[in-house]
């Protein structure tokens, strides 16, 4: 049997799109303005291990959220929220450069306090982190 195009489905696509979500891609920031900074934070995809481990990371915080006595709202549009933000910041890898006037290094801590404070910013990291279209090669 002969091994041509028509023999087999190649997945070699879809193993760049894995190899580039586990390394992660720049998303360079937007300011207020419409036009480019020059800040670059790198961030990994919808289907890396990175984002594996976030998932699970953030179940076992619901989970004890939940055994906690009385806790019974564990769905509020804040606690959402902060969960969003913590997920994004477990798949961010870095940025570029020290950010603002304390000059933050980065850190998961760090992205967490990024992105809540500029919500700008999260939503252009998200906006890539979120689609597995942003990890193919051009």
């Amino acid at each position: 049997m002969s091994k041509n195009a028509e023999d087999f489905f190649d997945l070699s696509a879809f193993d760049d799109n894995l190899r580039l979500q586990e390394e992660g891609i720049d998303v360079k920031i937007v300011g207020p303005n419409g036009k480019e900074t020059d800040l670059v934070i790198t961030v990994c995809g919808p289907d890396s291990s990175r984002a594996q481990a976030a998932s699970q990371a953030l179940q076992k915080e619901i989970e004890a959220e939940a055994a906690k006595e009385g806790n019974t709202d564990l769905n509020s549009p804040e606690d959402q929220r902060r969960r969003q933000i913590s997920y994004l910041a477990k798949l961010t890898k870095g940025w570029n450069k020290p950010i603002g006037q304390d000059r933050l290094a980065f850190s998961e801590e760090n992205a967490v306090a990024i992105y809540t404070k500029y919500p700008l910013i999260e939503n252009q990291v998200r906006f890539t982190a979120d689609r597995r279209s942003s990890f193919i090669k051009a």
